[in-house]
């Protein structure tokens, strides 16, 4: 058993390596075009499923650059959420965020909410289907069509959806999570453990994939 894991977690390990190297050799020209067509997309489902609130994130270093999804999403009058990161307990605190000038540089020097401006207490979100967002848009380093993700091995957004999971009754709604990834971020399939939990959705600029009926012809 031990053998095992120390194989995964190896496996994990290069595939992280590999897919951050391909990931930081696009040009910023190149990460500009697809990052807006991967946004573009996204504005589409997320019209589609009729969406309203959702929580993202702030790009950093060579991630995806989700921004026009969240201008545009300001601009059509959607609550957007951004993550804010607790080293000290390991988890994310979710908070409202109105434009640009409210985040600043957090945990890792990732752009984060400033709690002190009036109103960023934390906050699940306003859906009033589960009471929480609608969507959450997730970056990561691999992704494969059945929904595994391959994030930079914190466990930040396993441990959130859990929490979310234990609060929510049988009969609620649950967000969609949707991992945004360029199309050489892809691989056949992620190594994933127990905890790792799978996406309903991807997104590159090559289109939308239902991950969720993937899995159905994976089994």
């Amino acid at each position: 058993m031990q053998d095992s894991s120390m194989r995964l977690a190896l496996r994990k390990r290069e595939l992280r390596a590999g897919k951050a190297a391909l990931r930081d050799g696009l040009s910023m020209e190149q990460r500009g075009r697809l990052s807006a067509l991967v946004c573009s997309h996204a504005l589409t489902w997320f019209s589609q499923e009729q969406g309203d609130s959702l929580l993202a994130y702030a790009p950093f270093r060579s991630e995806l650059d989700c921004r026009p999804l969240l201008a545009e999403a300001w601009a059509r009058g959607h609550e957007v959420l951004l993550p804010r990161v607790v080293r000290e307990s390991g988890v994310l605190s979710i908070h409202p965020v109105r434009s640009w000038e409210e985040l600043a540089p957090g945990a890792y020097g990732i752009p984060e909410p400033v709690t002190e401006i009036a109103g960023h207490g934390a906050y699940a979100g306003k859906s009033e289907r589960s009471g929480l967002p609608d969507a959450v848009f997730v970056p990561g380093l691999a992704f494969d069509l059945r929904g595994g993700r391959l994030g930079y091995g914190q466990g930040y957004y396993d441990r959130l959806r859990a929490e979310w999971e234990a609060e929510l009754p049988e009969s609620a709604a649950r967000p969609l999570w949707v991992g945004l990834a360029f199309s050489l971020q892809l691989v056949p399939e992620v190594p994933l453990e127990e905890h790792d939990a799978l996406m309903d959705v991807l997104i590159t600029e090559n289109g939308i994939w239902d991950c969720r009926k993937e899995r159905k012809t994976w089994s």
